[in-house]
């Protein structure tokens, strides 16, 4: 049984593809409970027991009465484990359900919410931010990190984390590194190139096309690569930089528009919106290479960002700053270049693939054979149900221990064994 933060139903590939598609595949299936947004989509997994809400106190509502349903859901004698994804609060019931029922009890961390609401309440991350929604933030962040970190981590049986340096932050807050389990994001590989043609927009024609998929937050900083155009367009006329993409707070779009125009940029820069992942998959195979400027935060280290997985499997050169988890596919499959991120990092990594199209070729050809033994999703799904099998082995295992524990709780509460 798996309550997940994300509405149901949800496009992020690492519930959608890993956990939707891949893992029944190896014989790990899950029942969803989350929240419902629009219409009912399928759970090819198993089932989704969903709440909808309507107005802010109605969605409030049905995320409390989600998790709480964990109660009345686990009673089904078929589940292995109840496991929880980037709740809190909900992540206490689950313990608590979990612990009610003797079943085992995981948590899967793809961020660490209590220290990202505690840097916007220091004003790290959102300095725009008011005095009063900064308190907000600094409580809700301090409130967040005693339940997780105090509470609900020390207790349960197992973590899933995003990347390795998740693993060491969660160890240097006192969690035993063994008892977790890194699990980065990955791709769904596609299997012919060819059957996926290149986008068809004229604007693209004849130029030499840099993409960049993704959210464009100033938070993350897309301006290194509107201010790197200017000397990617001086020295390569023909290129073009294309943001498929955009911010969910429309004056950020607005103002990263305002900086293509104010830098004299407007036939070197676009940006397409969010479009369909088929459609952005074909502005990246117009693309000669692929940009993926990711800032390096205490939030953003641990993380495991998507953009160069994508590019490499679609058969597309990288050129990525250092974060940890994308300087280390670079390395791993040798499909890009890693630069500082700097309007001249990025430019000079862009001019030096553009002078040589043989080097980047080979980067293309290397990064998409390699990255499908790294991060395909059918390749990390195989590795996670080996893991969630090893976890639930019968006898002595995980269930026997949670079994114990819940006769040991109910007799303590004066009730049955």
């Amino acid at each position: 049984m798996y309550l997940s933060r994300e509405p149901h139903p949800s496009f992020r590939p690492d519930i959608a593809t890993l956990f939707g598609g891949c893992l029944p595949r190896h014989g790990v299936h899950s029942d969803l409970v989350a929240l419902q947004e629009g219409e009912a989509g399928a759970w090819p997994a198993g089932r989704a027991h969903t709440r909808q809400g309507r107005g802010r106190l109605g969605r409030l509502w049905a995320r409390w009465a989600v998790a709480l349903d964990l109660f009345r859901l686990s009673r089904d004698p078929g589940y292995d484990a109840i496991q929880v994804r980037d709740r809190i609060l909900g992540a206490l019931i689950g313990l608590l359900a979990a612990r009610r029922r003797g079943l085992p009890f995981f948590y899967w961390m793809s961020l660490p919410f209590p220290d990202a609401w505690q840097d916007l309440g220091r004003g790290d991350a959102a300095n725009s931010a008011s005095w009063p929604q900064r308190a907000r933030w600094k409580l809700r962040g301090a409130l967040a990190s005693l339940i997780l970190y105090r509470v609900v981590l020390p207790r349960a049986d197992h973590i899933f984390v995003q990347s390795e340096a998740m693993r060491a932050l969660l160890a240097g807050k006192g969690l035993p590194a063994e008892k977790m389990t890194p699990v980065p994001m990955g791709v769904a590989l596609p299997e012919r190139l060819d059957a996926v043609a290149p986008a068809d927009d004229p604007r693209l024609a004849g130029r030499k096309v840099l993409v960049y998929l993704g959210a464009l937050e100033r938070l993350r900083h897309p301006e290194v690569m509107i201010e790197a155009m200017v000397e990617i367009a001086r020295r390569e006329p023909l290129a073009l930089l294309v943001m498929v993409g955009d911010s969910q707070h429309p004056g950020e779009r607005a103002w990263l528009e305002g900086e293509i125009e104010r830098l004299g940029l407007r036939g070197h820069a676009l940006i397409t919106g969010w479009m369909a992942p088929a459609e952005a998959w074909r502005y990246l195979r117009a693309a000669h290479i692929g940009l993926s400027p990711f800032p390096r935060s205490r939030i953003l280290e641990v993380a495991s960002p998507t953009k160069v997985c994508e590019y490499l499997a679609y058969g597309v050169p990288v050129v990525a700053n250092d974060q940890p988890d994308q300087a280390a596919l670079i390395e791993q499959t040798g499909g890009g270049l890693c630069v500082p991120l700097t309007p001249a990092g990025f430019a000079s990594g862009v001019l030096e693939l553009l002078a040589d199209p043989a080097r980047a070729g080979e980067m293309a050809r290397l990064g998409r054979a390699r990255i499908g033994q790294l991060r395909s999703y059918d390749v990390l799904a195989a590795r996670l149900a080996e893991q969630y099998r090893r976890l639930l082995a019968p006898g002595g295992g995980l269930a026997a221990k949670s079994a114990a524990t819940a006769v040991a709780a109910r007799a303590g509460a004066g009730g049955p064994p």
